[in-house]
């Protein structure tokens, strides 16, 4: 099932503090309209009634979808920095829930499911996207570091990101993404022969083990350098 939990909010235009009822946990088995308002970027938009704007606080959520074979545990973009320590409570968290340590039942729907962490919504949503047009996404990863490695004019800088947000049968569709404001900076198209090629020809030979290492496969991982949290 679906789960609300009562949150409380910073309007990023304002500053009045809002509180209202936000998703905890998605069953998009159950509520796949849910599925649609995430890769349609609407689900959990807040309207401020002090200055009329729309935001949308970062996801932190837990999302089961059994029909397309995977369950995301959704971070906000600023838990990024401690990726490490998030991936191994999420690899727990699985494991007691769907993996090793659950009841047979469980362990039997499991075995359907790849487990993954995301971090910000455009990451969130790049995973639904994959998993709906039946690609691989360690393959996909590999696909963007072979753009970043051939394509000029990528706007490489700390807080932007490369991100899937299509995939049609002879395209797919790329954008470098500001991750915290999730401003569009640049879209491109890509041939979908060239992840075909990706696939096929065994690209970055090696990197797979270092981007596949645990449940959060994304580029991101090979360039920011966890760091502890601070005590509470």
């Amino acid at each position: 099932m679906s789960v609300f939990k009562t949150r409380t909010f910073t309007c990023p235009d304002c500053g009045a503090e809002l509180e209202f009822d936000n998703y905890s946990s998605i069953n998009a088995d159950r509520r796949p309209d849910l599925r649609d308002e995430i890769i349609g970027r609407s689900l959990s938009l807040v309207h401020c009634e002090t200055c009329d704007k729309e935001f949308r606080p970062e996801p932190h959520l837990n999302y089961l979808d059994y029909k397309n074979g995977v369950w995301i545990m959704a971070h906000p973009i600023y838990d990024i920095g401690h990726w490490d320590e998030d991936e191994e409570k999420a690899t727990t968290l699985f494991a007691n829930a769907y993996g090793e340590n659950a009841p047979a039942s469980a362990r039997e729907i499991g075995s359907s499911l790849t487990p993954r962490i995301t971090f910000g919504w455009a990451a969130f949503r790049e995973k639904l996207v994959i998993k709906e047009a039946g690609l691989d996404d360690l393959m996909v990863e590999k696909t963007k570091l072979t753009i970043l490695a051939n394509r000029e004019g990528n706007p490489i800088e700390a807080g932007v990101e490369l991100r899937l947000i299509n995939a049609r049968e002879q395209a797919m569709r790329m954008m470098w993404i500001n991750a915290t404001t999730g401003e569009s900076l640049q879209q491109f198209d890509i041939q979908r022969a060239l992840y075909d090629s990706v696939v096929e020809g065994g690209a970055w030979p090696g990197i797979d083990e270092k981007l596949s290492a645990g449940i959060f496969v994304d580029t991101q991982r090979m360039v920011i350098e966890p760091t502890p949290r601070e005590p509470a």
